[in-house]
């Protein structure tokens, strides 16, 4: 699929539009684009872990983790086999 725009111009687009995304990851915690999907930001505990190789126990610390939740709109797209006009 062809846009008809440079390549650069397009890498810049898509730069600023993943800022906006994480920045407003980071103040709001969730972010929505309608017909898309929305993302959040999801705090998992600390938990205990294994090392597997080394047979070593170790603790995986607390962090955020992104989840996202496609809209009904674009899993109806991807299931009805349409194509990208």
């Amino acid at each position: 699929m062809q846009i008809g725009l440079p390549k650069k111009v397009l890498e810049n687009l898509f730069d600023d539009i993943f800022d906006v995304i994480v920045e407003n990851l980071i103040n709001y915690r969730k972010v929505k684009i309608s017909n898309f999907g929305t993302f959040t930001i999801h705090n998992k505990k600390s938990r205990p872990g294994f090392n597997f190789k080394t047979s070593e126990k170790k603790v995986i610390s607390q962090r955020n983790v992104v989840l996202f939740k496609p809209s009904k709109e674009l899993k109806h797209f991807i299931n009805s086999n349409n194509e990208i006009k």
